[in-house]
């Protein structure tokens, strides 16, 4: 919860507030780095090495040394580029792509415009508590199957997905890659980063910038690019590179990514309370989320439809 002028705002999962050195970091990179880090001259490259500089410290803090950072304008950028861009690379291997049936919609309508284009999608269905179904999605797998997209944390009821034993599903198929949606994940529950192929994060749901996301791929794996031009982010979305907001994305994940089990456990004191007055007014009220994730509550009104 944060509360500004009177205000309490309990919508953390749409959007946060920046934390209050983004600002200042911003505005100071701008101003004293404004060169172009393609450029060759001493500014552009000192700029090219601060760039670099913020793409190895994302993969230490996220402990991911086999992987590249592809700086984006969003999670929803970072998830087309992930799905299309793999899907169209490798399709010569199979194009069969599986999915779960809760994804955000810049997966579940990435997977429709795939299958319009003549790929296959298999939709794994959810238990009542928005897990995904391991002998279903082990089942769906077939000889063509080449991704398998899987949210870490849905973003409406909460629920934490069994990415873990997904991994170990996966690694009995060589052939299969994993993309992980990692959006409401990142900072807030424990993920295999070093273990996932494709990973989403977008910065504005974590303390940093709107208009800015990641795309974190393992080297070994090459995407067809959704944006082509001078070559930037490894040919991959091309178009002069944005070093502030890159400076940005690297201080926020260092900020987030530490302490998770204490933030999770301050989190959890805070939202008990919450949980506490639900459950005394079962006769009204169905809580739909857990105390496992206490950073999303999502109840149903019995006698109340929506507006």
């Amino acid at each position: 919860m944060a509360e500004e002028n009177n205000v309490i705002y309990f919508d953390h999962a749409a959007t946060t507030l920046p934390l209050k050195e983004v600002g200042p970091l911003f505005v100071e990179t701008i101003n004293s780095h404004f060169a172009n880090p393609a450029s060759v001259h001493l500014l552009g490259m000192e700029n090219a090495r601060l760039l670099d500089k913020a793409r190895n410290e994302i993969l230490y803090f996220l402990n991911m040394k086999d992987h590249q950072v592809i700086f984006t304008s969003g999670a929803t950028e970072s998830n087309n580029l992930a799905l299309k861009g793999y899907m169209e690379r490798y399709k010569g291997r199979g194009k069969h792509l599986i999915i779960s049936m809760i994804e955000h919609p810049s997966v579940m309508n990435v997977a429709t415009y795939l299958k319009d284009n003549g790929f296959d999608v298999s939709i794994i269905p959810v238990d009542e508590k928005g897990i995904v179904n391991l002998k279903e999605l082990e089942n769906s797998i077939r000889s063509d199957t080449t991704l398998i997209s899987i949210m870490g944390v849905n973003n409406e009821v909460g629920s934490i997905q069994p990415i873990k034993e997904i991994v170990e599903i996966i690694k009995k198929h060589p052939n299969i890659k994993l993309h992980v949606d990692a959006v409401q994940a990142v900072g807030k529950v424990d993920l295999p980063f070093n273990d996932i192929d494709l990973l989403t994060i977008s910065l504005h749901k974590l303390g940093g910038l709107k208009g800015s996301g990641l795309l974190i791929k393992r080297k070994s794996l090459e995407l067809i690019p959704i944006v082509n031009g001078g070559g930037q982010e490894y040919g991959l979305r091309s178009g002069t590179n944005d070093l502030a907001n890159a400076v940005v994305a690297s201080f926020v994940i260092k900020t987030t990514v530490k302490e998770v089990e204490q933030k999770r456990k301050e989190m959890k004191e805070l939202i008990k309370p919450l949980y506490d007055y639900f459950e005394s007014r079962k006769d009204e009220v169905i809580i739909n989320s857990s105390l496992d994730n206490p950073y999303i509550l999502n109840i149903s009104l019995l006698h109340k439809k929506a507006s």
